[in-house]
């Protein structure tokens, strides 16, 4: 038995820290601490047959009241591991029935959306916000100094400039998407003349091959991008962001339509205007994340706003001119494989897709196909609307 008293106590430590990490340290009801102690006497009945011994383990749940700094920072440590251990599962991309991966999901922050945009941008940002940061940082040192006026212009220019960045990035990727549509749009049947690897711009309307199901009203969409908005108290207010997109076809009436691949893409349209929804306990379940595993547990009301791209949208993709293998596309000649023309992101361009807004009459005529079935990635039950 002295051999097995390490393993018993590496158990110990290991259920202890899980608790530490897992369980929520602030508004806990009667019934959770009920449940969580018949969780430790099963525990402690597991590691006592396992040293041998038939006396339990002392374990018992605090019923000592804890002070709110001590709540919160035991919340904020919690997250932290929760985010950390989570990574892999927040980012990835869906498999195909047939094994392809054709999709993508993104689930996150502000940085999880950050990363989709081109890389200029991102640097751009990126130096923008660690400037105001630095700036900020200088006016916060110099607080104690004998400038206090300007110690603070210059924490809140730091901070203006910090949370500038974000729109910066936005306009900039919106004037880049601008650039390319107003001298390279290029009609379907004149990309075959193209070279590969060129960055186009094409104008016309989605044929879905897969979709999936909007989170805030469940209709079957080919790119969906989810912005939930916690406002005050929580300062400060923290953004989430999920994204589901699916591989769709570009049609525009004048040759045979072309993939667009999603991976490594961005919407750039501007969100739709915000709505009060209400979590509950099974809300969007099938998305792991501890931002909306919070909400469920607390029911709290957040801010939501969509973007999303359906079936028979018209829009303009800028991306970089590809080809790939598609059994379903006509061959050029007996010998050579059947390929179909793409639009995929390139190391400096990503796929950047916006709604035409205005009429085309060129995309007039166009065949509008709805969706069949059901949609491939379900996000479980939508939150609940408060007006």
């Amino acid at each position: 038995m002295d051999l097995l008293r390490p393993v018993v106590r590496v158990e110990q430590v290991r259920v202890k820290a899980l608790r530490w990490l897992w369980v929520p340290m602030g508004d806990q009801d009667p019934g959770d601490n009920e449940s969580l102690a018949v969780i430790d006497t099963e525990i402690s009945g597991a590691l006592s047959t396992l040293s041998g011994s038939h006396a339990p383990l002392s374990r018992s749940v605090a019923t000592t009241p804890k002070g709110p700094v001590r709540t919160w920072i035991e919340g904020q440590v919690a997250q932290v591991a929760a985010r950390f251990l989570d990574v892999g599962a927040r980012h990835g991309r869906l498999r195909g029935e047939d094994g392809g991966s054709d999709a993508m999901v993104r689930s996150g922050g502000v940085v999880a959306r950050w990363i989709s945009f081109p890389r200029g941008v991102r640097s751009v940002t990126a130096t923008t916000f660690a400037v105001g940061v630095g700036v900020a940082a200088w006016g916060l040192a110099s607080i104690a100094g004998p400038s206090l006026l300007v110690a603070l212009a210059g924490y809140g220019a730091g901070l203006a400039v910090a949370s500038a960045s974000g729109p910066i990035g936005v306009r900039l990727a919106n004037r880049l998407h601008s650039l390319v549509g107003r001298h390279r749009r290029k009609r379907i049947s004149e990309l075959r003349g193209l070279p590969d690897r060129r960055a186009v711009a094409v104008r016309g309307v989605v044929v879905a091959a897969r979709t999936s199901a909007s989170l805030l009203d469940g209709r079957s969409v080919v790119w969906s991008l989810t912005r939930f908005v916690r406002p005050w108290p929580s300062l400060p207010p923290r953004t989430f962001f999920h994204e589901v997109a699916f591989d769709f076809l570009l049609a525009d009436g004048t040759d045979e339509p072309i993939w667009v691949e999603v991976s490594g893409g961005m919407l750039i349209d501007r969100f739709s205007p915000a709505t009060r929804v209400q979590f509950e306990n099974t809300t969007l379940l099938e998305i792991e994340h501890p931002f909306l595993t919070d909400l469920r547990l607390r029911g709290r009301a957040v801010r939501a706003s969509e973007i999303a791209i359906a079936a028979g949208d018209v829009i303009e993709v800028v991306g970089r001119l590809s080809r790939r293998l598609d059994p379903t596309a006509p061959s050029d000649s007996g010998r050579d494989p059947p390929q179909r023309r793409v639009l995929r992101s390139g190391t400096r361009v990503p796929v950047m897709v916006r709604k035409v807004v205005g009429p085309d009459l060129d995309l007039a005529r166009v065949r509008r196909l709805a969706p069949r079935g059901e949609p491939d990635s379900p996000s479980g039950d939508p939150p609940l609307r408060r007006f």
